[in-house]
């Protein structure tokens, strides 16, 4: 049984650090919120249909030209200076691509009646400082100060996209194929299947690395290219690492299916994603995997919670009276009027998991090697869970060129 919980817990804790790094993004963000879309509006000032012609505006100007421009409005920013806190979110967002620096934000801070367009290096010679302080007098302002919010962003995107087009910029790079990193991932996948096929006993050592030999040859040939003899190299290496993850993870079964099934997951969103509609990664990882987290949670609490039971009914009672004085006392501290109650409950179920699980812990001692062997799934999981964004490039390099105003 309790061999049980150890696998389950690990199995929650490798969910919980790949839902953990899917928001990474948002929490480096200055505005607290994921800068992956092309429009982001925090006043609910535009309307539906207005967000969307923008984005696809904007889109539709980065596959002709590469360039990125953003929009973003923001309702004040308390004591903040505009210049300083345009270019931190302008390399928070990574407008532009790499190397290139073609991104443009345009930020409208609604309560403080500001407007600032931020232009990456790539694109001062294009859309120079007057330009900016152009559009932002003749075309945002004056639609701004009759309350028209939609018409002026809609205006200035609308010159900054026909002075994008007319800019002598480098062409969107093509997506290629690099062979040397299809390479390493069948490397590492081959590694993996050997690493169960040896802890399951299906495979002799023997076999199992005359098959490395032969798929490190085969591999080198296919993806090495001018760089075979590195290849021969850092193929066995990857291949061991592949072996080693996923043969320990072989020994705690809950644990593998819970990887193998993430990266199913993963792998699907990555499908839908280029195949079909763009795909927030944040919200499609981080959102099922704190639900699952959660119902797993109280999976593992009505386990051990019936285990008490069945081992001592008075002390199932007491350990029961302990988390509900938790429940009452977080309820009486919190100062949330009747939500108070409402938020109390996961901390009082929190609790009651610790003092199940503490008090229990004694009647049964599993093997240990469950727990460290699930240590090197961590570290798999978190590789598995990084996407780019379709509206960051790797820019975000800018020298303050751009133009502000108020009206």
């Amino acid at each position: 049984m309790m061999r049980w919980l150890r696998q389950s817990v690990l199995s929650l804790l490798v969910l919980a650090c790949a839902s953990l790094f899917s928001t990474v993004q948002a929490g480096s963000s200055p505005i607290g919120v994921a800068l992956d879309q092309r429009v982001i509006d925090l006043t609910n000032t535009l309307d539906a249909d207005t967000t969307t012609r923008l984005a696809d505006q904007l889109a539709a100007l980065e596959q002709r030209k590469g360039a990125q421009v953003a929009v973003l409005l923001v309702p004040t920013l308390g004591d903040a200076n505009l210049e300083e806190y345009t270019n931190q979110l302008f390399r928070a967002w990574k407008l532009g691509r790499k190397d290139v620096d073609d991104g443009i934000l345009l930020l409208v801070i609604k309560d403080d009646r500001k407007v600032r367009i931020e232009v990456g290096y790539g694109l001062e010679g294009t859309v120079t400082d007057l330009l900016s302080h152009r559009i932002i007098e003749e075309r945002i302002k004056p639609a701004f100060r009759q309350g028209d919010y939609a018409g002026g962003i809609s205006q200035g995107v609308d010159d900054l996209v026909m002075l994008v087009d007319g800019g002598d910029l480098p062409e969107v790079a093509k997506p290629g194929v690099n062979l040397q990193i299809i390479a390493m991932l069948l490397a590492f996948i081959a590694g993996a299947v050997g690493g169960v096929l040896l802890a399951a006993g299906k495979l002799h050592w023997r076999r199992a690395l005359i098959a490395a030999v032969a798929v490190t040859l085969l591999l080198a040939i296919f993806g090495g290219g001018s760089e075979w003899l590195l290849c021969l190299l850092v193929m066995p290496l990857v291949m061991l690492i592949g072996g080693a993850t996923f043969g320990a993870l072989w020994l705690a079964r809950a644990v593998f299916y819970g990887v193998i099934g993430l990266l199913a997951y993963i792998l699907g969103l990555v499908v839908v994603n280029h195949q079909f509609a763009e795909v927030n990664f944040s919200h499609w990882l981080a959102y099922p995997l704190g639900v699952l987290v959660v119902l797993g949670l109280y999976l593992v609490l009505f386990a051990v919670m019936r285990a008490a039971w069945k081992q001592s009914r008075a002390g199932f009672i007491a350990r029961l009276l302990a988390a509900v004085a938790v429940y009452v006392a977080a309820g009486t501290l919190m100062d949330l009027g009747r939500n108070s109650w409402l938020f109390a409950f996961p901390i009082a179920s929190f609790a009651a998991l610790f003092i199940f699980i503490k008090t229990s812990g004694g009647s049964g001692s599993s093997s240990d090697s469950d727990s460290s062997s699930s240590s090197s799934s961590s570290s798999d999981s978190s590789s598995s869970s990084s996407s780019s964004n379709s509206s960051s490039g790797g820019g975000g390099s800018s020298g303050g060129g751009g133009a502000s105003g108020s009206w």
